[in-house]
């Protein structure tokens, strides 16, 4: 071999190395690619040789049909007209022709809507109205504040009538004149205000109680791709398309007290019905997500109280419950335990048997002090109810150690209670068993007093401290006949309910009741139907007519001036 061949030799040694150490790592780096881009083998080539494709960005042309106001018109063009891609608009505005924009009847086909509810103050008497009656009377207050898109919208529905008036100040104009109705969007509904039924219709439970303006393009090839791009602008620009979703609004229906005992045991006995109490109204009561009751009375087996202040209930009576769609019972009562904390123990473990819960009482006093807490539709409620009456008088109504009995009252331990609850981000419940009214009159005559909430004891101070310590709504339950209700600090109190069933038809007063429908939504309460209901003869209460239901508001209306 000469010297060149073995020169070449050592060469071609010496490169080999230094071609495996380029080769290697990019084989390896090769492989890391293929077994990390998710890339198949013929996709590879791509990953290295990408040519981005062409961008295809079309202009849409966009029409307005003629019974749409100009105003709504210019609304829509200004939260499009800036879209654009390389100088290319993506909306072109036309007389006539491409996708047109037409008024919507529905929310389902909407690209863009606004839903208002028609209300008036909590402390109305008039509950309802029509839309004929709103053009009619020419008053509408609005909001004012800054620029708002509803007016606009409403003025396509309500035009000069409309009045606008900055929103911290409507629930008080609405409060001094029942002469005007307030418009809000859907999403801004407060608990001080009281919706009203439009046409019959009452648009938390009903969307075409509601009023509704809403847009949509006309059927068309891709309208649905173009009409969410113009939906998604609007709501960037005026807010979001909101309506009426009863998939997350919670309702619960609470009522006054119930005493299935006495002249109404002896009518339920005579029909042999044992649900005869709520052939009229248990449809109603059950119509609801929760349908609360506070039950003062055990059942007790050969029950047979037909008269006296010793009350029991024959099991059977239950069903009576039941026709009404019971859900919660509240124990805060003061006649559970007339025969006896062992029949009020057997008559929690029915309710519990029967999948109810209960609160404000239980079968000892750990069980009477918990606390109730629902969650539903996403939304958490916590239910706590005391007796302060047996409370202060040291009455054997309350629950012991290991005795069944109602929940004892403490400011300690409401104060304690209620934190927890706000702490867990709950809407706060509180009922009060409360001293009674015994002031009625000697004939069937309206008398006043039993309107109001007692001076002596201070149920006001009672109940308002409730509120102060961060309850949003607190409820009396021990009233044989309705009290008064006012919005206090950030809160509600009703001071009494009167009876749902019992046998007491000997005064007007006791013959009138309240239901409450409240309606949680994000765990808020956003509004409070209140319902009149009374009773006659038959002792089977009924939801009350005009005349009856606007005689009670205005004795409630009178007692609130305290």
């Amino acid at each position: 071999m000469n010297i060149t061949e073995e020169n070449k030799r050592r060469s071609k040694k010496k490169k080999s190395p230094l071609l495996l150490y380029i080769i290697i790592p990019f084989l390896s780096f090769f492989i890391y690619i293929l077994s990390n881009s998710g890339l198949s083998i013929k996709e590879l080539p791509d990953l290295f040789f990408y040519t981005p494709p062409k961008v295809k960005y079309e202009t849409f042309k966009l029409s307005f049909d003629k019974d749409i106001p100009e105003d709504i018109v210019s609304i829509i063009k200004s939260s499009i007209d800036d879209i654009e891609l390389n100088g290319v608009k993506r909306f072109k505005f036309s007389e006539s022709g491409g996708y047109k924009v037409v008024v919507s009847d529905n929310l389902e086909d909407s690209m863009y809507f606004k839903q208002y509810a028609v209300v008036g103050h909590m402390y109305w008497i008039k509950g309802s109205t029509t839309m004929e009656e709103i053009k009619k009377s020419g008053k509408v207050y609005l909001s004012s504040d800054g620029y708002d898109v509803n007016s606009v919208f409403l003025d396509q529905l309500f035009g000069d009538s409309i009045q606008l008036v900055k929103s911290e100040d409507i629930l008080s104009a609405l409060q001094k004149s029942e002469s005007y109705v307030a418009i809000v969007p859907i999403e801004n509904l407060k608990k001080e205000m009281k919706v009203l039924v439009l046409d019959n219709k009452y648009c938390i439970e009903d969307s075409k109680g509601c009023l509704y303006v809403g847009y949509r393009l006309e059927n068309k090839k891709d309208s649905d791709f173009v009409g969410d791009i113009i939906g998604r602008n609007m709501e960037i620009e005026y807010g979001e398309s909101k309506g009426i979703d009863k998939d997350n609004i919670v309702k619960v229906n609470m009522s006054g007290v119930v005493a299935i005992s006495r002249g109404l045991a002896q009518k339920i006995d005579n029909s042999g019905d044992f649900a005869y109490p709520a052939k009229k109204l248990g449809s109603f009561l059950a119509d609801a997500d929760l349908t609360h009751v506070s039950n003062e009375v055990s059942f007790v087996d050969g029950c047979v109280g037909y008269t006296g202040m010793v009350f029991c209930s024959k099991p059977k009576y239950v069903e009576t419950l039941k026709a009404s769609g019971v859900d919660i019972v509240e124990l805060t009562g003061n006649h559970n335990n007339d025969y006896g904390a062992k029949y009020n123990k057997s008559t929690i473990e029915k309710y519990i048997e029967l999948g109810w819960d209960h609160f404000g009482g239980g079968l000892n006093s750990d069980d009477a002090s918990k606390i109730l807490y629902k969650e539903v539709k996403g939304n958490l409620l916590a239910f706590m109810g005391y007796n302060w009456y047996d409370t202060i008088n040291s009455s054997r109504a309350l629950a012991g150690s290991s005795s069944a009995g109602a929940n004892s009252y403490s400011v300690e331990k409401l104060t304690k209670d209620i934190k927890e609850a706000k702490d867990k981000g709950a809407v706060v419940i509180v009922t009060f068993q409360f001293q009674e009214c015994y002031s009625y009159p000697s004939s069937d005559v309206i008398y006043p007093i039993c309107y109001k909430p007692l001076s002596s004891p201070d149920q006001k101070k009672v109940f308002r401290q409730a509120i102060d310590l961060g309850a949003d709504i607190v409820v009396g339950t021990q009233a044989h006949q309705p009290q008064t209700y006012e919005i206090y600090g950030k809160g509600l109190i009703f001071y009494g309910l009167g009876n749902l069933y019992f046998d007491q038809d000997e005064w007007i007063g006791t013959r009138q009741g309240l239901v409450l429908s409240l309606y949680v939504q994000d765990s808020n309460i956003i509004q409070v139907k209140i319902t009149p209901i009374i009773v006659d003869s038959s002792l089977i209460p009924h939801i009350a007519d005009e005349t009856d239901s606007k005689l009670l508001l205005n004795l409630l209306k009178s007692a609130r001036n305290f």
